[in-house]
C-alpha cells in the first residue's frame, strides 16, 4: 500500500534543518563576516645620514644582462636577481673616514675638488669638508647606470646622487665648472650618506636638490639611454677627473 508516513519524512527533515539554520543565526552562529583588514602601513623614507643601502631595478632588464653591480672604488658589490633588481650595502661612517679616507674629495680645495675643473669659484664650505658622490654604477657586464628621475629630455640628465659627507653641513658653492657648467646652488648633506636629486644640462648649468632616499625599488637606466658620448667624454658623471691628478682614478 502507498505509504504516507514515507513522504512526511522528507519535509519534516527540511523543517528540521530550517529551524536549526535559523536557531544558529539567532545565536550568533551563522555566517562571519570577517572584519576588514588595515592597509599595510607603507614604508618610511630613511632619513639622510641613516641611509645605509640602494634599492634599486635595472629598468628595462633582461634576464642575463647582468649579475651583479659595483661602485668599484668602494668595493661594495651586489647580486643582481632575475628581475633586475639589486641592494647595494653603503660603507658606514667609519669604513669612510678611515680605511677609504684617500677616496674621499673636498669642496674647497680646487686641486681636489668634486666638482672638478672650475674657475670663479666662491664657497663657504669649510676646508675639512670630505664628501664623496655615487652617480653612477656599473654592471659586471661593464655597462654604467644611474638613477634617473624622468625620461630624457633635450640635452639633459635628471638622476638621483647618494653623497657621503663627513659632517652635517649646509654650503653654498657658485663657480663655472668643466662638464657640469654654470653651478650656483646651496647643498644640505648630513653626516653619513645623503640623497640629493641632480639635474645636469652638461656643460651650461647643473642644479642640486636635497630629497630622501627611496623606499622602494628606484629605477636604474643605462648611460647610453640618458645622455650622449659627448657628455660621457665630458666626464659629467665623474667631475673631479676633468682635474689632472685624477684622470687616472
Amino acid at each position: 500500500m502507498f505509504n504516507q508516513t514515507n513522504l512526511k519524512r522528507p519535509a519534516a527533515s527540511f523543517a528540521a534543518v530550517i529551524g536549526l539554520s535559523l536557531l544558529l543565526s539567532a545565536c550568533g552562529g551563522g555566517t562571519v563576516t570577517p572584519e576588514p583588514q588595515p592597509d599595510p602601513k607603507p614604508a618610511e623614507p630613511v632619513p639622510n645620514g641613516q641611509i645605509a643601502l640602494i634599492k634599486g631595478q635595472i629598468t628595462p632588464f633582461t634576464a642575463g644582462e647582468a649579475s651583479s653591480v659595483n661602485k668599484r672604488e668602494l668595493e661594495i658589490p651586489a647580486p643582481v636577481d632575475a628581475t633586475g633588481k639589486f641592494d647595494l650595502n653603503l660603507p658606514n661612517t667609519a669604513a669612510m673616514t678611515s680605511a677609504k679616507a684617500n677616496l674621499l674629495f673636498s669642496v674647497r680645495d680646487p686641486n681636489a675638488s668634486v666638482f672638478g675643473l672650475c674657475k670663479d669659484v666662491v664657497t663657504d664650505a669649510p676646508a675639512d669638508l670630505r664628501v664623496y658622490p655615487i652617480n653612477f654604477l656599473r654592471t659586471d657586464k661593464d655597462d654604467m647606470i644611474i638613477a634617473q628621475l624622468t625620461a630624457t629630455k633635450a640635452s639633459a640628465t635628471h638622476f638621483k646622487s647618494w653623497w657621503f659627507s663627513n659632517m652635517d653641513i649646509t654650503f653654498k658653492y657658485k663657480g663655472d665648472c668643466l662638464g657640469l657648467g654654470q653651478i650656483d646652488t646651496t647643498i644640505t648633506l648630513k653626516k653619513g650618506w645623503s640623497v640629493l636629486n641632480t639635474e645636469i644640462d652638461p656643460g651650461v648649468k647643473t642644479t642640486y636638490a636635497a630629497t630622501t632616499a627611496p623606499v622602494s625599488y628606484s629605477p636604474w637606466v643605462k648611460t647610453t639611454a640618458a645622455v650622449g658620448a659627448q657628455s660621457l667624454s665630458m666626464n659629467i658623471f665623474e667631475p673631479w677627473k676633468n682635474l689632472p691628478q685624477y684622470r687616472n682614478r
